[in-house]
């Protein structure tokens, strides 16, 4: 199965067949056979034929629309899953106070042990960066967890780490680039841009995940409920920040693969990927997607469209029988 990306900004895709075809002023600039499909991904000013969403209605296809900036404006996706006593209970365990309380210790612990082994293992290939710090201040973290009383405290301990985390991150990026502090809503500098643009596109895919599972996305244990927000998606979305987005972005940046060329200024405000960097970052995201590894934790190979997958099955056990989860965490 595979992911299929438009941003040719004017682009529309239609139907022809067994194919979804995408063209603009009357040439045709690619295909994908919808059999083979697993997402559709769109990317600005890009539309759709009503022949085109009805095949990928009737084949259980998702559409992800995102904003030429990144932001996730939603998702098209077929009748949603008719399991609703599992949705029964997955909104019964949010009233568990004890359920709830060690899901969120469980979910944040996961992220800072992975954001722990990225600044590590950074630390260790570029020794001229110091990053003993912030992996002991990430450890302290870690460590409060177990002391905080509900959800909300949980957060406050997640967002010390993260504060510490980005501080470390700015000092890792190497190619030019200036970070001084995670800015979202618009993000203010190009680091800022691939990390938000790179977090909507994964929350898609979480989403899509977890939905297959027949689970709300919108009912999260660590995220409170709010209009909106698809708070099981970001639970999930933390264990994979930095092994998938964070980790790519620093490469990119690193070896140069994106440069200040390869920005502007947003419509929204702040900065964003233009033309010329969005194909880049895309073509590189979906080979780290896709690319086999070893996952030593379970001990078998796999890609991180696997494991997000994987998890998304954890998570629908875990909320079935309230058993404990175990989120993803590299080694």
């Amino acid at each position: 199965m595979s992911v299929l990306y438009v941003q040719e900004q004017g682009a529309c895709i239609h139907k022809a067949g067994g194919r979804l075809l995408v063209k603009k002023q009357g040439s045709t600039l690619g295909y994908a056979h919808l059999r083979d499909l697993d997402r559709l991904v769109l990317v600005g000013a890009v539309e759709v034929s009503t022949p085109a969403m009805a095949a990928l209605l009737d084949g259980g296809i998702d559409m992800v629309l995102l904003s030429a900036g990144g932001r996730l404006r939603g998702r098209l996706a077929a009748r949603e899953s008719k399991n609703v006593d599992l949705r029964h209970t997955q909104f019964q365990r949010y009233e568990e106070t004890g359920f709830r309380l060690a899901m969120a210790r469980t979910i944040v612990a996961g992220k800072i042990r992975n954001a722990r082994f990225l600044v590590q293992r950074f630390g260790r290939n570029h020794a001229e960066v110091d990053v003993e710090a912030a992996v002991a201040a990430l450890d302290r973290s870690r460590h409060r967890l177990d002391d905080q009383p509900d959800a909300a405290a949980v957060l406050g301990v997640e967002g010390d780490a993260a504060r510490v985390y980005f501080e470390a991150f700015g000092r890792m990026l190497l190619g030019g680039f200036t970070f001084t502090v995670r800015s979202r809503r618009p993000p203010r500098d190009p680091a800022n841009a691939l990390l938000s643009f790179g977090y909507a596109v994964l929350e898609g895919e979480v989403t899509a995940a977890l939905a297959g599972e027949g689970l709300d996305p919108t009912v999260g244990m660590l995220h409170e409920l709010d209009y909106g927000r698809p708070s099981l998606s970001l639970d999930l979305l933390e264990e994979f920040r930095q092994p998938v987005v964070d980790r790519l972005v620093l490469s990119l940046v690193n070896r140069r693969v994106l440069r200040e060329e390869h920005f502007e200024a947003g419509s929204e405000g702040g900065v964003r990927m233009n033309d010329a960097g969005r194909p880049l970052f895309i073509e590189f995201y979906h080979r780290a997607m896709a690319s086999e590894f070893e996952d030593r934790t379970a001990g078998e190979r796999t890609t991180f469209t696997g494991i997000i997958r994987r998890q998304a099955r954890r998570m629908r056990l875990a909320l079935a029988d309230g058993s404990a989860y175990e989120p993803f965490g590299q080694r």
